[in-house]
């Protein structure tokens, strides 16, 4: 079984379980949208569903420990 590592990209701590997700930014001046899928703990991934319920994309479960 393989160990593999990786940080949640918004609280930077390392984790066993990632969420993969994508969302969009609305700024003053311009639309803001991560194309770019990101992975986040739990904690973040709840964070990030509440303030961007209308462009939260989920795209799949990562997790550290692989047969």
């Amino acid at each position: 079984m393989r160990n593999r590592k990786k940080n949640c990209h918004v609280c930077k701590k390392e984790k066993d379980t990632l969420y993969r997700c994508r969302y969009e930014e609305n700024f003053i001046e311009k639309n803001r949208v991560y194309e770019k899928w990101i992975f986040v703990c739990e904690t973040c991934l709840k964070e990030i569903k509440d303030k961007y319920i209308n462009s939260y994309q989920y795209g799949g479960t990562w997790k550290s420990k692989k047969k």
